[in-house]
């Protein structure tokens, strides 16, 4: 049996589960200070942009389905450029998931253990996710089939409460105060989390064969990006664009806001609980596709060893940046947005393109 299997289901509640609550926890509140009132269509755009990015992918994946993706990559673009391309992808994702340690880190530091240092925070967390990510993608699929299920009812359910205290006129005037630039800009905070659906390159074809095997990977990047849209809507209508943008995790704040009767509120417990479900899937994921992307360039090409390096090394990366600000703000602003999203969004559709400019050659011929 093939360790690294992943059924179809499990790559819908997969996707679903590590894309959707850091999206709604760390990206909202400058949206909505760019797009002011307008944020819900940032949230389509950046919808588009994600089912657009899968799409190019998994068309890649399927014209070479006994592949790897190193191999395929290499067989489009040549061996140099396909590879130099390949291995940027993989410290892509590397330094991403650095990046995702040192965010949970200062989220869980922040709300439930201030007390208690950052490193013991990210090292807990990254040798919990070790232990799945060494014995395969089949256990973290699993896993996310276990969890996926109630991440999604901890993260409707107090949207629903929420509703008594919406006030839809929060979400007027209609474009009044923003234009098509702060409506595109606006997009690429949430564009940069539902893009990491670009990992599937690495994936698609390690998993089970069904013929509906795309249809549930573009439902969940879909359903990952509505509750998103769904999300900014109702923070916006509960607190208007001023008192929104202010927050750092707005979301976190709508679920305190929360109180039916005096009897359900302090919903906030319910939103950490999920968001560390989800991102425990986050790094496993992360941790799983860097460390079997490099070992293919290795001679012994034994993922398993090269589990513990690269939590090494991203665990050393996660303590580099000194505050809050520089992993939350200044980190997407000047890296990720410039330099991670267009590469993410750019490489399937580079190689798409490659491969129809082949094809009008050989049918040229």
């Amino acid at each position: 049996m093939n360790d690294n299997v992943l059924t179809h289901k499990q790559l819908f509640w997969l996707f679903l589960s590590m894309q959707v609550i850091m999206n709604m926890l760390l990206t909202p509140s400058a949206s909505i200070k760019i797009a002011k009132q307008d944020a819900w269509l940032s949230s389509l755009i950046a919808i588009l942009i994600s089912l657009l990015t899968l799409w190019f992918s998994i068309k890649v994946c399927t014209r070479y389905p006994t592949m790897e993706f190193h191999e395929i990559i290499e067989t489009i673009a040549g061996k140099w450029f396909g590879r130099l391309l390949s291995i940027f992808s993989l410290i892509s994702f590397t330094v991403v998931l650095a990046v995702i340690l040192r965010q949970y880190g200062e989220f869980v530091s922040s709300t439930v253990l201030p007390k208690t240092p950052i490193s013991v925070i990210i090292f807990c967390i990254l040798a919990a996710a070790i232990y799945p990510t060494f014995h395969g993608l089949g256990v973290i699929g699993r896993l996310a089939e276990i969890f996926g299920p109630i991440l999604l009812l901890g993260i409707v359910s107090p949207i629903l409460l929420g509703i008594v205290n919406m006030d839809f006129k929060h979400l007027l005037p209609f474009w009044y105060d923003s234009g098509i630039l702060d409506v595109l800009t606006g997009s690429l905070g949430p564009a940069a989390f539902l893009t990491d659906c670009v990992l599937i390159l690495w994936i698609f074809n390690l998993s089970k064969f069904h013929p509906k095997k795309d249809k549930f990977l573009m439902w969940s990047i879909l359903t990952s990006g509505l509750l998103y849209l769904l999300t900014v809507t109702s923070i916006i209508t509960t607190f208007g664009v001023k008192i929104a943008s202010t927050h750092l995790y707005p979301f976190l704040i709508l679920e305190r806001y929360i109180s039916i009767f005096g009897v359900i509120e302090n919903l906030d417990a319910i939103v950490i609980t999920v968001w560390i479900l989800s991102i425990f899937l986050k790094i496993c994921l992360y941790l799983f596709v860097t460390s079997y992307g490099f070992s293919r360039y290795t001679i012994k090409k034994n993922r398993q060893k090269m589990v513990f390096y690269i939590a090494g090394i991203t665990y050393f990366l996660s303590l580099l940046p000194r505050n809050v600000v520089e992993i939350s703000i200044e980190f997407p602003r000047v890296v990720g947005i410039p330099f991670i999203l267009p590469f993410w969004v750019g490489l399937p559709l580079l190689l798409s393109i490659i491969i129809f400019i082949k094809d009008k050659k050989k049918k040229a011929q």
